[in-house]
């Protein structure tokens, strides 16, 4: 399922796009992120090709869906 990346960002310091970004060369655009929440994870896509071709490269991160909401 596809969640609001609004719904979680406080929680994301903003220091993982910038280490994403440096060591793949992939430039973040926040209004592209893809966030989805599935088998107890919460993933941040790079956008929505990304999610879909389910591309390794382009997973910025991966977070326990629990740990995350519990802090909401």
């Amino acid at each position: 399922m596809i969640i609001s990346f609004d719904e979680i960002k406080q929680f994301i310091p903003g220091y993982v796009f910038n280490e994403y970004g440096q060591l793949t060369g992939n430039y973040v655009h926040y209004d592209q992120i893809i966030c989805v929440s599935e088998n107890g994870r919460i993933q941040i896509w790079l956008d929505q090709d990304s999610w879909e071709a389910k591309d390794p490269e382009r997973l910025i991160c991966d977070y326990d869906e629990s740990t995350l909401r519990g802090l909401m």
